[in-house]
């Protein structure tokens, strides 16, 4: 079982079923409207969509965490690279989990669900054979950037998205055999 130490009671992680669709989609809504507020124009009306949280679900690559039946948090993981992946050099050439759309509802900020997604994470992509762990966060949101840096991801380069000011940054941290003969 995978738990957050500082929440209380501790949230499980399952894969996301058809019922899971429309509470994942109000958490990115949620978190969409907390970071317009903040002034972090990461996500529009046009990404992430609820149609993105549907895909997500029936390729089977989105997780919930939650307890008594409410939905705290999400991420999809999947082996999916967005095209400007492919301009920076990464650490591993082996498989690669990337992260999509980690988000913690407003309501549970603050509880350590981040970090309880991205162990969660690590685990995966250690349990199904993966060498590293990809992803990006927008450079005009400093606490994903934080997470990131603190959880011993390194920056390997910078994207830029449509209809997007600021650049992405993109992480990655080694992870299984990879991950030892790197430390």
């Amino acid at each position: 079982m995978t738990s957050a130490s500082d929440a209380d009671p501790s949230p499980l992680i399952v894969r996301a079923t058809t019922a899971y669709v429309d509470a994942a989609w109000s958490i990115v809504h949620r978190c969409r409207a907390s970071l317009d507020r903040a002034g972090i124009h990461q996500w529009d009306d046009v990404y992430p969509s609820r149609s993105t949280v549907a895909e997500d679900v029936a390729r089977e690559s989105l997780y919930v965490a939650g307890t008594n039946g409410a939905c705290q948090a999400i991420i999809t993981l999947d082996d999916r690279e967005d095209e400007g992946y492919r301009t920076v050099s990464w650490s591993s050439d082996g498989p690669a989990l990337v992260v999509h759309r980690l988000c913690v509802d407003p309501v549970y900020q603050g509880r350590g669900l981040a970090r309880l997604m991205m162990r969660f994470a690590e685990q995966h992509a250690t349990a199904y054979g993966y060498t590293s762990i990809r992803l990006d966060a927008y450079s005009a949101n400093p606490r994903s950037v934080e997470l990131y840096r603190r959880l011993g991801y390194h920056e390997v380069g910078r994207v830029f998205f449509p209809r997007r000011s600021l650049p992405f940054l993109l992480f990655e941290r080694l992870v299984g055999a990879d991950s030892e003969s790197a430390g």
